[in-house]
């Protein structure tokens, strides 16, 4: 019975620290399309459309804003950092983004901040190069398949010259049509990975560029849209496909905790109940085939 008593405490846990596992915010595109840009926002600094879906509507005003450079992005902000007592940062979200690059305009992942770019803007969503920031920190790396640049979004205007993240990728002409890009975040560490590998090569061990990254201290806010950038919409829309976004989440359950915390419960109960049933079966048959072995001895 010893070993009985091991293994229930064990399943109990299993199952309770299932429940209470940590929440991530999970987005995947397989491709951009009237129907999956639905909940995606296409920005540039004279425009907004709150559903991206509208840039396939066939005629020369969608036409141009295809032709226009921009931003696609998740209608949702995600989570960057939370603050503690002091306002000091006290929380901050790892992210990993995937996708695949096809042709050979550059694209751009960024992180923004929690509002669009100004509409009418003077500058280029590319920032203007008559001012610097701080923040204008840059990493780049190159290799046979693309080169790759980090730094922060130019496209605030001047009041804020440089937030957020931006890590674009060039592809290199002479290298294969087709990339793959791996940008992982890791905030314990502070650190920003990014991989580049040809379309169907597993994922590399080594990154093409390794970078210290505090993100919440890049003037970041505490939530902020995430997406991509290209000098052309269209260059995202065609060259981008599959991508897939993993953020950490602070953002509290909403009415779920108690119900699957009592489906652990019940479920440990079940189980318990399950298992305890089973031994006394057991044992009970291991008595009755024991008295009918003495009953055949005595005889």
């Amino acid at each position: 019975m010893h070993r009985l008593a091991v293994v229930l405490p064990l399943l109990c846990a299993a199952l309770v620290s299932g429940a209470a596992a940590s929440r991530v915010d999970i987005f995947s595109y397989p491709s951009f399309d009237a129907t999956t840009t639905q909940d995606l926002v296409a920005a540039s600094n004279a425009w907004l459309l709150l559903s991206a879906s509208a840039l396939f509507i066939r005629g020369d005003v969608f036409a141009k804003y295809n032709r226009t450079e921009g931003f696609l992005l998740l209608s949702r902000a995600v989570d960057v950092w939370r603050p503690g007592p002091t306002a000091i940062p006290a929380l901050e979200a790892s992210f990993h983004t995937s996708f695949k690059l096809a042709g050979v305009a550059p694209v751009a992942f960024v992180v923004l901040i929690d509002r669009y770019p100004t509409l009418g803007g003077r500058d280029s969503l590319r920032g203007s190069g008559n001012y610097s920031s701080p923040y204008d920190g840059v990493s780049a790396a190159v290799d046979t398949l693309a080169s790759v640049e980090v730094g922060p979004v130019r496209s605030y205007g001047r009041d804020d010259p440089a937030v957020g993240l931006n890590v674009t990728v060039t592809p290199n002409v002479t290298a294969a049509m087709t990339r793959t890009v791996w940008i992982d975040y890791d905030a314990a560490a502070h650190r920003l990975s990014v991989r580049v590998a040809g379309d169907g090569e597993p994922r590399p061990s080594k990154a093409l560029l390794d970078a210290p990254l505090a993100l919440a201290g890049r003037r970041t806010t505490e939530t902020a849209f995430v997406g991509f950038f290209a000098a052309a919409l269209q260059d995202i829309i065609v060259g981008v496909r599959d991508w897939d976004l993993t953020v950490d989440s602070f953002r509290k359950k909403r009415g779920t905790s108690w119900w699957v915390i009592l489906l652990a419960v019940l479920g440990s109960v079940a189980a318990t109940a399950s298992i305890v049933t089973v031994a006394v079966c057991y044992f009970q048959c291991r008595r009755r085939r024991r008295q009918q072995l003495d009953m055949q001895s005595k005889m």
